[in-house]
């Protein structure tokens, strides 16, 4: 005789389990992380760049449309993340700052990657 499932119950705890994963603890530390690299190899630098450097800055902007100060930037947030070394193959080579244009865009990209480890 084969057994009876409860599709609903099955369907909420698969809904828990995915909350558990999903810890906003790491999206903070992603957002803090890129902050710091961001604000690390930028030409300007800030007193408090949690305060000045929010999701909505335009990167262009931030590293004065400087490709290679950007990719450094971004290779060491792949880096600090313990990412696949080959995440910059992905970026459209020259548009790199077109892909991202803003901070957030950058933090949910690596957000992203993160999740997928």
């Amino acid at each position: 005789m084969g057994e009876v499932y409860n599709f609903k119950a099955f369907q909420s705890k698969k809904e828990r389990e995915k909350k558990k994963i999903q810890d906003p603890r790491t999206t903070v530390a992603i957002y803090r992380s890129v902050v710091y690299y961001v604000d690390l190899y930028s030409d300007e630098t800030y007193e408090d760049a949690l305060e000045h450097l929010t999701t909505n800055v335009k990167l262009a902007t931030v590293f004065k449309n400087d490709r290679s100060k950007f990719l450094e930037a971004f290779a060491a947030i792949i880096q600090h993340w313990e990412l696949p070394p080959n995440s910059h193959q992905e970026l459209p080579g020259n548009r790199e700052l077109a892909q991202f244009p803003t901070l957030g865009d950058l933090c949910i990209y690596i957000e992203k990657k993160v999740k997928d480890l």
